[in-house]
């Protein structure tokens, strides 16, 4: 009897990593590059122009299971594991070239956002990363929980 829980959990294991972004920065873009988040998390319909020039011209946002489930059911604040990858495009669409995450890591998000996880990397090297990132809740403060996308699945 054991054996077959011990299997199941195996098999469900890598399906639950994949749910949340890693919360260290190389085992993050690790996980980015590998494309992880594609295979739990559930897209916008196409890639399209960025509501503000912060993220390049061209985004494509992964909404986590997790932030889905918290904006079918008018959540808010998102509870912690909340995520969503921005696949940066650049001036066209169809090669990634960069991406934003943001992910939940407190059950509050606190008055700065110390209670998100940004991450970024850009094109050329630009990167940022860290937890209430002024350069990121600068704009995304003015969103639900700090999540800007208009988008919901």
């Amino acid at each position: 009897m054991w054996t077959g829980i011990v299997v199941a959990l195996a098999l469900v294991a890598p399906a639950a990593l994949a749910q949340v972004p890693p919360a260290h920065e190389r085992a993050l873009l690790r996980w980015l590059r590998a494309g992880t988040y594609r295979q739990t998390f559930t897209p916008e319909p196409a890639v399209h122009r960025s509501l503000t020039s912060a993220h390049g011209l061209n985004v494509r946002t992964w909404y986590g299971p997790g932030l889905v489930d918290d904006l079918r059911a008018g959540r808010v604040p998102f509870r912690r594991g909340a995520a969503m990858v921005k696949e940066l495009y650049g001036a066209g669409v169809g090669t990634v070239v960069g991406w934003s995450v943001m992910r939940k890591i407190r059950p509050r998000s606190g008055r700065r956002g110390q209670g998100w996880l940004f991450f970024e990397r850009l094109p050329g090297g630009g990167r940022f990363f860290g937890r209430g990132l002024g350069v990121c809740t600068g704009c995304h403060a003015a969103g639900t929980d700090y999540l800007l996308s208009p988008f919901r699945p």
